[in-house]
């Protein structure tokens, strides 16, 4: 007969009789085996009998199966001397039927697992670096924990970096928990458990997994999706699954904390948090609650810290003249509308031009975390996002922004929330505009943009002549996805004909020449725009006029 070994991690061992052809595992009272644990579903698990075998089959429980180390993603089969890990339980077969007993293939697969992944599949329950145990996380929460209590000056919400002197402490403090959890065979003697202090420390003290990846010159982007394996895309574009992750979603959040207090980004209660962070990373963050549901982090490695465009021009992604042009439509209040096929670049160009208006001008920027021009003083930072203690909504607040008098609205990636006083925008309601959002080309930024300011389909095709005639240059940027370097690709005046088609005059136009030389070429409308916008009052630098 079968039996069913179950060892409570820090408590006993039991036996259970497996007499049947299926032997089910959960909280729930119907099952064969009973493990009242909150990290245990309800049907977690079940062994049965299969062609003179036994298989572990995961039922699609929360936390996972694991198997010697391994999740079970499809039917395993199970041997004697293998281990099935359940939330605190440690599962194994015993007894003298022949289903249990190791063959030869089964020594090899174990020989290989453990080569694989570093397991000692019989004894070890560390797993191999990326792959989860909710067992580990467990301690790891409880060690947080105890720390934070311990040491509350480690708390990055209420201290800034952490020092020596608390340094030691945790340190002295981490290892007398983990012997103490060896004592207390919480973990067996046979655990090497210096990565797992190793985690720790680096999320107690510093930023996790982070800050290794983010010194990492080759890695150019990092992902990191609750406490799954984090992902980056190094220098050649080639994407990479790490065997890293955080232990829990409470030390990826002290991490942000940590990382985003240093530059002045966090924002108690804010579920949306951007800027430009250390060694030259710009941060993007989703902080539950929001519709994703788990935290997000993405970081981007930006060539320099762009806050004009004299810097972009140093990099090639525009030309003297085309930013000479641009400061001077900025001067002079006009309206612009910035587009791209992708989101990678229109962030980052929209900050150095954004650097280049005068602090002079009554200016307010619209973005997801309210961050744009937040450094410029007299501006007025506006956050798209609204947070739980948000009184007003944007629209209102933006109907008093304009009625009460703008040189500039701008808006980063403008959305339905709030289009409609971009439009107003850009039909005079304030002297200039700027905005950026997505476009595969110019006639498709100009239609989105009326789609967001309208309810009616009907009406949109009207609107977007109506904005074609209202802004005076378009910028035009190339994806910036596969780590394509960022590039204008054309700047354009749009414009209506009397048949009410629109007409896209190119002003400047980037091309490439046979040896991959960039060139930026002016055209004829350049002259005859620049000459109007003499008419109107406005300032030209005389360098671009021809003749």
């Amino acid at each position: 007969m079968l039996t069913v070994v179950v060892h409570e991690k820090g408590g006993q061992t039991q036996r259970f009789a497996f007499a049947g052809e299926e032997f089910s595992i959960g909280r729930e009272d119907d099952n064969d085996l009973v493990l009242d644990r909150v990290n245990v579903s309800k049907h977690h698990l079940c062994f049965r009998k299969v062609d003179g075998r036994v298989e572990v089959v995961d039922l699609e429980s929360t936390n996972g199966t694991y198997l010697n180390g391994r999740k079970v993603q499809s039917p395993r089969t199970v041997r004697r001397t293998d281990r099935v890990y359940v939330g605190d339980y440690i599962l194994m077969l015993d007894g003298e039927d022949t289903a249990i007993v190791p063959t030869p293939a089964d020594d090899k697969r174990r020989r290989d697992e453990q080569d694989d992944t570093g397991l000692v599949t019989s004894a070890q329950r560390v797993a191999a670096p990326g792959v989860e145990s909710t067992y580990l996380d467990g301690l790891a929460a409880q060690i947080h924990q105890t720390l934070l209590k311990a040491v509350p000056r480690i708390d990055p919400m209420t201290s800034g970096e952490v020092g020596e002197e608390e340094r030691k402490e945790v340190i002295e403090l981490v290892d007398g928990i983990l012997a103490d959890f060896r004592d207390s065979q919480q973990i067996e003697a046979t655990v090497d458990v210096g990565p797992f202090r190793e985690r720790i420390l680096r999320e107690m003290l510093e930023w996790g997994p982070l800050g290794d990846l983010m010194r990492d010159d080759s890695v150019r982007e990092i992902q990191v999706v609750g406490t799954a394996p984090i992902h980056v895309v190094r220098d050649d574009g080639n994407g990479e699954r790490l065997e890293l992750r955080f232990t829990g979603e409470r030390a990826l959040l002290m991490a942000m904390q940590r990382m985003c207090k240093k530059r002045g980004l966090w924002v108690e209660g804010a579920h949306v948090i951007e800027g430009i962070v250390d060694h030259g990373f710009y941060l993007y963050a989703l902080l539950p609650p929001h519709p994703a549901r788990q935290y997000v982090v993405s970081l981007r490695r930006m060539r320099t810290d762009a806050n004009n465009l004299t810097a972009l021009v140093q990099e090639g992604v525009l030309s003297a003249d085309m930013r000479e042009f641009l400061v001077a439509t900025l001067k002079s209040c006009r309206r612009v509308l910035v587009c791209a096929s992708g989101g990678v670049n229109l962030d980052r160009f929209m900050r150095a031009l954004v650097g280049e208006i005068p602090e002079s001008l009554r200016v307010a920027c619209i973005s997801d975390s309210g961050r744009l021009g937040s450094s410029r003083k007299g501006w007025i930072p506006v956050r798209r996002l609204t947070e739980a203690n948000d009184k007003v909504e944007l629209g209102p607040v933006l109907g008093v922004l304009l009625r009460g008098g703008l040189d500039l609205l701008i808006s980063q990636q403008c959305s339905h929330q709030d289009a409609a006083g971009v439009i107003d925008a850009l039909a005079g309601a304030s002297r200039g505009a700027v905005v950026s959002l997505w476009g595969i080309n110019t006639a498709h930024a100009l239609s989105r943009l009326a789609a967001l300011g309208t309810a009616s389909g009907g009406a949109v095709q009207g609107l977007t002549l109506s904005l074609a005639h209202a802004i005076d240059v378009v910028i035009r940027l190339n994806s910036g996805v596969n780590l394509e370097s960022m590039q204008v690709i054309e700047i354009i005046e749009p414009d209506t004909r009397a048949d009410s088609s629109i007409e896209y005059r190119q002003l400047f136009v980037t091309t490439k020449s046979e040896d991959g030389t960039t060139e930026f070429k002016d055209t004829p409308a350049l002259q005859q725009l620049l000459r109007k916008m003499i008419n109107q009052g406005g300032e030209v630098p005389p360098r671009l006029l021809r003749g």
